[in-house]
Formats: C-alpha cells, structure tokens, sequence
C-alpha cells in the first residue's frame, strides 16, 4: 500500500490502510445526477422555452378584450 494511505484501527485491534479512492465520498447510486441551471442555456434557447407561455399570456388578454370598448 501507498505511505499516504489513512490508516485506521477497528475494533478488532487490526489496522489497515485503505487506498486514495476511499477517501472520496461514496455516492449513493439512485441519487439523481444534478442538472444544468436554467440560467446556463443560451438566451435563444431560454427564449424558446418562454415563448409558448407569453403566445397564450396574449391570446388571453385580447379574447378577455374582444368585447370591450376602447372608450
């Protein structure tokens, strides 16, 4: 084993070293893998995802309009 192992005893008064890819954190394997930010796309692409909801945001507001007078 490498000397920059950690070395640790257990209970049964045995130690041992453990290799350098122990001390990472073990992950467990159903967590989910973290995703992009939103604000990480491209304006364009951001601008498209938006783009439906502002469409029907309009739609909305001239059908609510239709029958309404402008003075």
């Amino acid at each position: 084993m490498s000397t920059n192992s950690p070395q640790h005893s257990h209970a049964s008064s045995h130690s041992h070293t453990h290799g350098p890819s122990h001390s990472q954190p073990l992950r467990a394997p159903f967590l989910p893998k973290p995703r992009r930010s939103v604000l990480a796309w491209p304006a364009w692409l951001r601008a498209l995802a938006v783009l439906p909801m502002v469409l029907l945001l309009w739609l909305a507001v001239l059908w609510a309009n239709e029958g309404a007078a402008l003075w």
